[in-house]
């Protein structure tokens, strides 16, 4: 959808390495047309496309720069990081946040461990590697 609150996989199905995976696909695509939901709706210029798609995809770096931002200040689980959201402003409070907001960072997290920048200890307390 291209908006500016970034790739959403923050319900219990996601998959945030699915989700990359499809955002490379689809810059492949031979396409005249992109069109996107919430707010962009049509896009006819490739180039406007492809800096859409990567300012979107920048969120999911951004996200992660700001989870290891969070394990700087000190050793945190996921329902301490949950808490601080990463997606959702501060006060937001409908019934769903809290799930994605768990669903969305332990998907971060486990990638940031793949890639050795983060562990976890035997009290599913989260560091910086």
């Amino acid at each position: 959808d291209l908006t500016g609150f970034g790739p959403y996989y923050g319900d219990a199905t996601s998959s945030l390495a699915d989700f990359q995976r499809s955002l490379e696909r689809v810059k492949d695509l031979d396409a005249r047309v992109w069109v996107t939901s919430h707010h962009r709706g049509v896009l006819t210029d490739r180039q406007a496309f492809l800096q859409a798609l990567a300012r979107f995809a920048g969120k999911i770096d951004e996200r992660n720069d700001k989870l290891l931002g969070y394990l700087r200040e000190r050793p945190q689980t996921l329902d301490e990081l949950a808490q601080r959201h990463l997606l959702f402003p501060p006060g937001a409070d409908q019934p769903y946040i809290d799930s994605a907001e768990r669903h969305t960072i332990a998907q971060h997290l486990a990638q940031l461990a793949r890639q050795g920048r983060v562990r976890v200890d035997g009290s599913a307390t989260w560091h910086l590697a």
